[in-house]
């Protein structure tokens, strides 16, 4: 396999209600999450055509759908259900990386936020 490329949408800030505890559940917290998704862009780089890359404003709207419309606890479930749902949406793109920081997370003490990473790739 070729090196891939990898479009970036660096820590989209968005607001949900991912979390256990009660106080996460009946408030939106703030969410920033990071997506990278690695393909090969070169014939977008040949042609200069849009339809050959993975345009970043649809990803940001699937995100942003995505955390509207979900009620999870985990930000694993959240994480997971996103990648499926990138890896559908963008077939251009073979391995998706995420993630996803709770900078206010309900945790008595100083840190400047809390979250995971996960990556998925096309083929499992």
């Amino acid at each position: 396999m070729n090196k891939m490329d990898t479009v970036v949408l660096n820590r989209i800030e968005l607001y949900g209600s991912i979390g256990v505890a009660l106080e996460e559940k009946i408030g939106k917290q703030r969410y920033w999450i990071t997506i990278e998704l690695d393909a090969d862009l070169r014939r977008a780089g040949e042609t200069d055509e849009l339809e050959y890359t993975i345009d970043y404003a649809a990803v940001f709207r699937v995100c942003e759908q995505l955390m509207r419309s979900e009620d999870c606890d985990l930000l694993e479930t959240f994480a997971d259900k996103l990648a499926s749902r990138l890896l559908t949406r963008f077939p251009l793109a073979e391995r998706v990386s995420l993630e996803i920081l709770k900078p206010d997370a309900p945790i008595e003490g100083t840190f400047d936020s809390v979250g995971i990473r996960i990556a998925r790739t096309r083929s499992g």
